[in-house]
């Protein structure tokens, strides 16, 4: 017996584990803390209504959150970015400068300079 607990060592029971505060995901947090500002601004800076309905409009806000997204945020989140649009085309060369803009230019820079 002596031999077989030294076979196995003690494992963290959290490893594994998604991190939560109380029932709220880690991942919901901060869209929990934007809706809770958006509800205050909202019912109390702008309309005025009473710290009731702000509570009750940042409890639906939340909930509306928690059930649209899931414990899988990125599913959800993830569809909105952007993807790089790669496209195979030729275009065809047009140079900002005229040619004789080019050529006054050029022999401006070849003109030999003159010593006194």
């Amino acid at each position: 017996m002596a031999e077989e607990s030294r076979l196995y060592c003690p494992v963290n029971q959290s490893i594994g584990q998604t991190p939560s505060l109380g029932p709220i995901p880690s991942n919901l947090l901060a869209p929990s803390g934007a809706i809770l500002v958006c509800a205050y601004v909202l019912t109390q800076v702008i309309l005025q209504l009473g710290f009731g309905v702000f509570l009750l409009a940042s409890a639906w806000g939340m909930s509306t959150w928690w059930v649209v997204v899931g414990e899988r945020t990125w599913k959800f989140t993830h569809k909105f970015v952007p993807v790089p649009d790669w496209n195979r085309g030729h275009v065809v060369y047009q140079p900002h400068l005229h040619h004789e803009h080019n050529q006054t230019t050029t022999r401006s820079s070849t003109l030999p300079i003159q010593t006194l």
